[in-house]
């Protein structure tokens, strides 16, 4: 009955989210959440508590700084302080014990009361377990051992037990404390290792007692090969100190719901009282299991009930053995029974169950683990498909090129999920990176499909950690001890207006990409590409999702032509690449929707051979939109500009970005026309409308300017609204603000009280050492004087502050015009001038690396800063010394200009 139950839920879920695609999208309504984004789209965190180790007090304090610089989602990370020199920092009591557990009651509390959405990543650390979990349902493999024999003899003793992992709970003998036996196998024994018949196998568990073997051994000689099913060993990885335990079985469903089973129960959560408790999901974090053969207690059973076969005669390939016409069938077949069970039992199983109790499931289902089968052995699409809420992750490029997006926002545009989360920023640099330099890594992934951002990592941290005070091992530190806290809001908004807009509608794709039928599978297939994720043989300008075998056998249609899902999205062509793992029921399918009308591209010469109808063979897949008709979505001039594409109803919404350095004028080409082309600045939050747009022949071109890194919302709207017009960058006439400019430092952290500047340079040239190292806010001061005339002569005055680093505060008279962080570094003062002289103050801000760079060369008692971060806490010379970790450019070097226009 549930089952039914669920299934009618889904199809009354289909029907309203095709209404909802029928409706027209509310434009002034957009227009509003756009300066101001809901909570629901605010930007969230990793709250990492380190070592478990907060106080009620400094939960209440992170919180309360979340909620005034416009975040929206705090997720409660119990996790490790992996450095922690001397013991410094304190250690918390253990995950979900009694005082724990009142530490979460209390932030669920204060989320409720601020407003602000509180999830849990659902274990210490990672993946998932704890304490609480038991060998007999944590996580298992098989293992197996061999012994020679030769016959003709009567065989009567002892097998030997297999090399089981050295970490994985044993008793007082020894032996595991959990383990069942599976199989003993003979196997006619040969140099070769090579089984010609399957027949030759003797199955031995009847003549097998778990104590001896009692068989008549044939005459030869023979291999014994004994296949235990035992734990893994696999404890959590980085828990804090007092709340290491077991992984559970993955691919055990009673294993994901006794889990959370415990979780919610110590947290007091039930079906009934779900509303009151202030949690609103539960995370899983990416599977990275050990080097083993994934199994489970009833794994015979599973393959039986996937391929209809016995899975005992084939263990030998798990021990080395060729099997009749190779391992190659079998272990694919394995594979993917793995896959789909541990994605039955770990992710549609735990979905499904917190569900009942309100909350969602949050996973980064699909990685980022390597490719290795054992390692994260899934069909990430279909993982990430059966979540609730999808997550990826992103680096900022350092050692590891991680960057998975694409195939996030895949997954969800192709299982109706709509929303695509990541892990935003994680790096093993540390304090080093301003908002603008986070800004062109998080615009790629905009540009990838992301329109939900969780940062790693907002530590918790208390006044006597000092600063930059404690830290997480790897992530951008983004908490109350950032330099540039104060200033975070405006940085906060663009994250949330971005992440806001790109949840409009859908994602407008012309390409349908399958991936193939294999397991483990992935988009890119290889982490270490720097670039953004591209098919061969699609230019820029056209876009694409990839799709899995499930979705193309149980969701994909086609109609009037096109493919279509039943959530809305829909694409022009689909693409079957020259792979060999294609099922036949892949092909039937395609062959069908082909008679519907359907456009395929079949790249494959085998399927080609294979398969009927009129399908595209043997071009590329620009060729194959050429051919009908399908102009490019979107072009420039050239490729400095990336974009992605949402629509909802008559509304088309672009978002555009700069990926160079540069400023950048590109004539811009759309392809959509006959509408209002208005532009949405991200940053500021204002919109204009676009007078110089020509719309032609379906497409329309406007020219657009971007400054470095710059980025904006080319909004279609079929309303006709009043808004100012854009101008484009603001240029004209500039008049310098000249020296002297007096720079004052805050007292305690190095730098002189204040200085005198007649010109403007870096603070890292500066020829005072404590001005060198100096981080936090300094403050230029100056005089500007307008008259009368000047004032009402001209609607704008701009102040151009020039080359920044890294964030800017104006200041007019005392009061805040406003905070700067990306270029361009300017804006209108005109609104806060006076008649005669008008106080200028310029707030700047740069980052902690300048001050604990000069710190490593200090004694620790004459240090400034306080951090557990080994480059500050150790010799310079350790493997995390970096060329990243020297001073960087700082201050305001101008020059400081007035635009009067």
């Amino acid at each position: 009955m549930k089952n039914l139950y669920l299934a009618i839920m889904a199809l009354l879920a289909v029907g309203c989210s095709l209404q909802h695609e029928k409706k027209e999208m509310d434009l002034q309504q957009l227009s509003q959440e756009f300066v101001d984004p809901p909570v629901s789209s605010r930007p969230g965190a990793y709250w990492c508590w380190l070592n478990g180790d907060v106080t009620k007090e400094s939960i209440t304090r992170d919180l309360e700084e979340m909620k005034a610089k416009g975040m929206g989602r705090a997720e409660i990370w119990d996790v490790a302080a992996m450095f922690n020199p001397d013991e410094a920092f304190g250690v918390g009591p253990e995950f979900l014990g009694d005082e724990s557990v009142d530490l979460i009651r209390h932030a669920l509390a204060e989320g409720k009361r601020l407003g602000l959405s509180i999830g849990m990543v659902a274990s210490s650390g990672w993946n998932a377990g704890g304490s609480w979990v038991e060998p007999h349902w944590a996580s298992k493999a098989l293992y197996i051992s061999e012994l020679n024999i030769s016959g003709p003899q009567s065989f009567f003793g002892a097998l030997p037990y297999p090399a089981f992992p050295a970490r994985s709970p044993k008793d007082e003998s020894g032996l595991p404390v959990f383990y069942k036996e599976i199989a003993v196998l003979a196997i006619p024994n040969n140099p070769e290792k090579k089984i010609h018949d399957l027949s030759d196998i003797v199955i031995l568990n009847d003549r097998y007692d778990g104590m001896v073997l009692n068989w008549d051994v044939p005459e030869g000689d023979w291999n014994i090969l004994r296949a235990v099913c035992s734990n893994t060993g696999q404890h959590l990885i980085v828990p804090s100190p007092n709340s290491n335990g077991l992984f559970i079985d993955f691919l055990d469903p009673k294993a994901t719901i006794k889990h959370f089973e415990y979780i919610l129960g110590r947290l007091g959560i039930t079906r009934e009282n779900d509303t009151e408790s202030g949690l609103d999901y539960l995370e899983f974090d990416s599977m990275e299991l050990d080097q083993a053969i994934p199994w489970t207690d009833v794994m015979d059973s599973i393959f039986k009930a996937h391929h209809n076969d016995d899975i005992i005669p084939y263990l030998p390939a798990f021990a080395g053995w060729e099997l009749p016409g190779g391992n190659d069938d079998f272990l694919y077949q394995f594979r993917k029974t793995v896959s789909d069970q541990l994605i039955y039992s770990h992710y549609t199983t735990g979905r499904d169950f917190l569900a009942e109790f309100g909350l969602d499931l949050v996973a980064e289902a699909g990685g980022p683990g390597p490719p290795i089968w054992n390692s994260c052995p899934v069909d990430a699409l279909k993982a990430l498909g059966h979540v609730s809420i999808p997550r990826g992750e992103f680096w900022k490029r350092y050692r590891l090129n991680i960057f998975l997006v694409k195939q996030i926002a895949s997954a969800s545009n192709i299982y109706g999920l709509n929303l695509v989360d990541a892990e935003a920023f994680t790096t093993w640099r540390r304090w080093t990176d301003s908002p603008y330099a986070l800004k062109k890594w998080v615009d790629r992934a905009f540009c990838e499909g992301l329109n939900m951002v969780t940062i790693h990592t907002f530590a918790n941290t208390r006044p006597e950690h000092g600063f930059p005070g404690r830290s997480y091992h790897a992530g951008t530190d983004i908490n109350p001890t950032a330099t540039w806290w104060d200033k975070a809001k405006p940085f906060m908004d663009y994250l949330a207006r971005c992440s806001h807009i790109l949840r409009q509608g859908k994602f407008a794709a012309d390409v349908l990409y399958y991936y193939g039928d294999k397991a483990p599978n992935f988009f890119p297939e290889l982490q270490g590409d720097p670039g953004k994720p591209r098919l061969e043989g699609l230019s820029h300008g056209y876009d694409f999702d990839v799709v899995n075998t499930d979705v193309i056998l149980n969701r994909l249609e086609s109609s009037k032509g096109r493919l279509v899902l039943p959530d809305g999205m829909s694409y022009s062509l689909l693409v079957l690449p020259d792979r060999e793992d294609i099922p036949e029921e892949v092909v039937r399918k395609v062959e069908k929707m082909m008679a519907d009308g359907a456009n395929v591209l079949i790249q494959s010469p085998d399927i080609a051979s294979r398969i009927g109808g009129n399908a595209f063979r043997n071009i590329s897949m620009d060729e194959a939109l050429n051919r009908l008709s399908i102009a490019k979505d979107f072009t420039a001039n050239s490729l400095a500009f990336d974009y992605i594409h949402r629509r909802g109803g008559d509304v088309e919404i672009y978002f555009v970005t700069n990926t160079t350095d540069e400023n950048v004028a590109e004539t811009s080409v759309f392809r959509t026309t006959n509408r209002q082309v208005e532009l949405w600045d991200p940053v500021t939050g204002k919109q204009y409308v676009m007078k110089d747009a020509v719309s032609k022949d379906g497409k329309t071109t406007i020219n657009l300017h971007l400054p470095p890194y710059g980025s904006c919302f080319i909004v279609f709207s079929p309303q006709k609204r009043k808004l100012e017009t854009y101008a484009g960058l603001v240029e004209g006439p500039a008049t310098e603000v000249e020296g002297p400019w007096t720079l004052t430092f805050p007292e305690g952290w190095g730098a002189p009280a204040s200085v005198t500047l007649n010109d403007l340079i870096c603070w890292t040239e500066h020829e005072d050492e404590g001005i060198n190292h100096f981080s936090g806010t300094a403050t230029y001061s100056n005089n500007l004087h307008f008259t009368q005339e000047v004032l009402n002569g001209n609607k704008n005055i701009t102040l151009d502050l020039g080359e920044v680093l890294d964030v800017a505060e104006i200041f007019i008279n005392g009061e805040s015009a406003g905070v700067l962080w990306t270029h361009p570094y300017s804006l209108n003062i005109k609104d806060y001038l006076e008649q005669g002289n008008n106080d200028l103050r310029i707030e700047i801000t740069n980052l902690w690396i300048n001050r604990l760079a000069g710190d490593m060369h200090l004694h620790p008692e004459e240090r400034f800063t306080k951090t557990n971060h080994p480059f500050i806490t150790r010799d310079f010379s350790n493997w995390w010394a970096d060329a990243a970790f020297r001073v960087q450019r700082s201050g305001m070097m101008g020059p400081v200009t007035l635009i009067k226009h």
